[in-house]
């Protein structure tokens, strides 16, 4: 099968000039800033001998979060990585629990990517009879995967394959089974990066906002599962990717990986100006 860019133009540009301008736009404005270029030269040396990582990355459009997304995509050019497994919440409720396409390509205006057969079989073989469900549909309605691919084309190429996983049930027993599930398929002789993809507090104010998102940030650095499922009591309904969060904290210390570090928040009203009711986005480091 082939998944066709069905956003593009909507959360990115569809023009394929266009699309590669505004990515290395971003890259362009990031290395312009001293301490921000400085920060991440900095992080770059702690992971080149790492096997596995994961990012926490957002998924909005990319005149709001395409610069926050920047700082994972800049730490993943420095990495010889061919694998990648991208994870999403399910947006349209749609999913019947853990969504996964298991082979083809899917386009973006950069061009075909394609599905790694190889862990998809491996994911559906190992999981517990109607955990891992094959769903085009749910793939083919939510965006979020779909705008993680082309930062990754502009600084791969072609030359990677990924597994999309969209993680309807987000509650704590999914994802310490996903996560599970998840660690046992990685190769054992290749690099393997996770892209767990969330935006943050929804539509508050600027400073709530902020604060919400600070306890957070502050909860995921604890890699604690237990303790962010507890944190989320109050703050569940303004994460949309909470699950997805929790699975790669878990996937992460089950290949030990302990430490994260926060490469970069920011909000829509830091965007542009407008602070009533804004949305959080973050780039977050596990290894």
């Amino acid at each position: 099968m082939t998944r066709e860019h069905n956003f593009s133009g909507v959360f990115y540009p569809k023009d394929y000039g266009k699309l590669k301008a505004s990515i290395q736009s971003f890259f362009s404005l990031l290395n312009s800033s001293f301490e921000d270029s400085k920060f991440l030269q900095m992080v770059n040396e702690y992971i080149q001998d790492k096997k596995i990582l994961s990012f926490i990355v957002p998924h909005g459009s990319y005149d709001y979060s395409g610069y926050v997304s920047a700082f994972t995509y800049y730490l993943i050019d420095k990495i010889d990585c061919q694998n990648f497994i991208i994870l999403s919440s399910d947006h349209r409720g749609t999913s019947p629990g853990i969504s996964v396409l298991e082979h083809g390509t899917w386009n973006t205006p950069l061009g075909p990517v394609q599905i790694n057969e190889t862990m998809a079989h491996n994911l559906i073989k190992k999981s517990n009879a109607g955990f891992v469900e094959i769903d085009s549909f749910s793939f083919e309605i939510d965006y979020t995967i779909e705008t993680q691919l082309p930062f990754i084309q502009v600084l791969k190429k072609n030359n990677f394959k990924f597994l999309p996983i969209l993680q309807g049930k987000q509650d704590k027993k999914t994802c310490l089974q996903l996560a599970k599930l998840l660690a046992s398929i990685v190769p054992q002789d290749e690099k393997v990066i996770l892209i767990s993809t969330t935006n943050f507090t929804h539509y508050l104010g600027y400073e709530e906002c902020y604060a919400i998102d600070k306890k957070l940030i502050s909860e995921i650095s604890k890699m604690d599962v237990e303790s962010f499922y507890n944190s989320l009591e109050n703050y569940f309904q303004y994460i949309c990717g909470y699950g997805c969060v929790a699975t790669a904290i878990e996937f992460s210390k089950l290949l030990g990986n302990f430490d994260a570090i926060l490469l970069k928040h920011l909000t829509s009203g830091d965007i542009d100006g407008k602070k009533s009711s804004v949305v959080g986005y973050s780039s977050i480091l596990i290894l």
